[in-house]
C-alpha cells in the first residue's frame, strides 16, 4: 500500500501536454468575415435612434457609444453602394466592452434581407479593409 503523505503530488502531470492554446488563439484573427467602417443608425426598441461611427461585417456590426443600449435586442439601418434604399436589419447584442471613447457594442444579425445581406458582402469585398479592424 502506498503512503500517500509521501507521494509528491505536485509535480505529477495530469495533462499529458501543456495548455496553450488559449493564449495561441487569442493573437490570431478569429472573426469569420472582414469588417469595413460604416456610419449606424442604432435603435433600442422604443427609443429614438442614435447614429454611431462602427464597423459592418455580413454576419454583424459593432459601434462605439457613450449610451450603451440597455436592450439585447437592437435595430440598424445603414445604406452601403449597390444596394437602392437603406438596409434595416435587427440583431442582438452579444459583447458589451469597455472603450476609450465609451462602450463597445457588438451584435449579431438575427434579421437582415438576403439581398441586403448580398450587398454588404459584395461591399465588403470590393473596399479596402478600415483602419479601425
Amino acid at each position: 500500500m502506498n503512503d500517500r503523505r509521501l507521494t509528491e503530488r505536485r509535480t505529477n502531470s495530469i495533462v499529458a501536454e501543456p495548455i496553450s492554446r488559449k493564449r495561441d488563439r487569442r493573437g490570431e484573427e478569429r472573426r469569420e468575415s472582414p469588417r469595413r467602417e460604416i456610419a449606424l443608425d442604432v435603435r433600442e426598441p422604443g427609443k429614438k435612434s442614435r447614429s454611431c461611427v462602427g464597423d459592418l461585417s455580413v454576419s454583424g456590426a459593432s459601434f462605439i457609444t457613450t449610451t450603451p443600449p440597455l436592450s439585447d435586442s437592437i435595430q440598424m439601418m445603414f445604406t452601403v453602394p449597390g444596394y437602392v434604399g437603406p438596409i434595416i436589419a435587427s440583431g442582438v447584442v452579444v459583447a458589451r466592452r469597455g472603450a476609450e471613447k465609451g462602450t463597445q457594442v457588438s451584435i449579431v444579425f438575427t434579421d437582415i434581407d438576403v439581398e441586403a445581406e448580398l450587398a454588404v458582402a459584395q461591399w465588403i469585398e470590393l473596399r479596402p479593409v478600415s483602419a479601425a479592424a
